[in-house]
C-alpha cells in the first residue's frame, strides 16, 4: 500500500483556477453539484437540449477522462435520451479527496458516489421514467459494483465499452492483466501535468499511442476538455496523472469479477477488436467475453476495429450500439 500512498501522495498540490472551469461548456449542459460518499463534490451535467418525453441516460468516463471529452458522444444519444454525465472524483471539476488513498481512490468509492448521482438522476426525471446507463472503461465499474456488491439496479440497461474488469487469480488474464496495468499507472505517475498553450498540450496527445487513432472531433474535445487555464496563464490536467494512476492501481484488487454473478440488468459488454488490441490491454477481449457469461443478462461483442479507447476512434459506431441495445429509436 506504501506504493500507492506514495503515487497519490501531492494530488491536492494547489493549482489556482483562472475561473471555476467546466469541462462541458454552459451552452451545451448545464451543471449541478452532488455530494457523494465522504461529502466528495462530484459535478454532474444535464445536456441542454432531448427529445419529447425522452428516455433518460447517464454517462459514465474512463480514468484520466472526464465528461466533457465526450462531449460529440452527448451530442448525438441527446438526439434520442435525455442525456446526463458526471466527473468521477479526482476528475474534471468533481472535487480531488485529500485523504486516505487507499480507501479515497478504491473503485467502491466510485460505486458509492454514482449512487448519491442517480439519486439526484431520478428527482430531475421523476419516479417513473426510464434510466439508462452507458459508460467508458472505469466508468463500467461503478454501475456493475453498485449491482453487484451493494445490491442497487437503477439502470435499465448498462452499455459498457471495456470496463477495466480484472480476472480473478486462476484466470488465464490474470497476471497479464495485472502487469499491464501497473505499466499504465507508471506512465500516468510520470505524464506532465502542465501546458505552456493549449496548443502545447494537443501536440503532447497526439505523442500518446493509444491516442493516434482518435477521431479529429474527439481529439478536438479531448483537448478542449482534458485541461484547465490556470491563474498563471498556462494549462493543467484536470485529473493530475497521480491521480490517474491511483485509480489504475485500484482495478485489480477491486474484486469485480467475483460480483458479475448479482448483475442481473441487461448488460453489454465490448471489448477491443482482437485483432488491433493495443498492448496494455491484449488481455481485455478474453476477459470481456467471460465477464458477460459470468452475468445473468451479459452480451459480449467486439467493437469492429477498435482498440481500449474505441468512444473516440469510433464514436458514431458506438452511439449506435447505445441505440440499438437500449432499443431507443428515433
Amino acid at each position: 500500500m506504501d506504493r500507492l500512498d506514495d503515487a497519490a501522495a501531492g494530488a491536492e498540490a494547489a493549482v489556482t483556477l483562472a475561473a471555476d472551469p467546466s469541462p462541458l461548456p454552459a451552452a451545451l449542459a448545464g451543471q449541478f453539484f452532488v455530494d457523494g460518499i465522504d461529502g466528495i463534490r462530484i459535478a454532474c451535467y444535464e445536456w441542454s437540449t432531448a427529445p419529447v418525453g425522452a428516455p433518460a441516460l447517464l454517462w459514465g468516463h474512463a480514468n484520466g477522462f472526464n465528461a466533457g471529452c465526450y462531449a460529440p458522444v452527448l451530442a448525438r444519444l441527446a438526439e434520442r435520451f435525455r442525456v446526463f454525465a458526471f466527473d468521477a472524483r479526482g476528475h474534471g471539476a468533481s472535487q480531488k479527496p485529500s485523504g486516505e488513498p487507499s480507501h479515497d481512490f478504491a473503485m467502491d468509492r466510485l460505486a458509492e458516489d454514482l449512487r448519491y448521482i442517480v439519486a439526484a438522476v431520478r428527482r430531475r426525471i421523476g419516479a417513473d421514467s426510464v434510466l439508462h446507463y452507458a459508460s467508458h472503461s472505469m466508468g463500467g465499474n461503478a454501475a456493475l459494483l453498485l449491482e453487484g456488491r451493494f445490491g442497487e439496479a437503477p439502470f435499465r440497461t448498462l452499455t459498457l465499452f471495456e470496463p477495466p474488469i480484472h480476472p480473478p487469480t486462476g484466470h488465464d488474464g490474470h497476471r497479464t492483466a495485472w502487469t499491464s496495468t501497473a505499466v499504465l499507472a507508471n506512465w500516468a505517475d510520470r505524464r506532465p501535468e502542465r501546458f505552456a498553450t493549449r496548443e502545447a498540450f494537443r501536440e503532447q496527445a497526439r505523442k500518446i499511442g493509444t491516442f493516434v487513432n482518435f477521431t479529429p472531433e474527439m481529439l478536438d474535445a479531448y483537448v478542449a476538455a482534458a485541461v484547465h487555464e490556470t491563474e498563471a496563464g498556462d494549462f493543467a490536467l484536470f485529473c493530475p496523472g497521480r491521480v490517474e494512476a491511483a485509480f489504475y492501481r485500484h482495478c485489480p484488487p477491486s474484486g469485480i469479477f467475483d460480483s458479475l454473478a448479482r448483475v442481473e440488468t441487461p448488460a453489454l459488454v465490448f471489448s477491443s477488436d482482437p485483432s488491433v488490441v493495443d498492448a496494455a490491454h491484449v488481455w481485455t477481449p478474453d476477459v470481456m467475453r467471460d465477464a458477460a457469461a459470468a452475468m445473468e443478462n451479459g452480451r459480449y461483442k467486439v467493437m469492429p476495429g477498435c482498440r481500449h479507447l474505441m468512444l473516440q476512434e469510433d464514436p458514431s459506431g458506438c452511439v449506435e450500439q447505445v441505440f440499438e441495445h437500449t432499443g431507443v429509436r428515433a
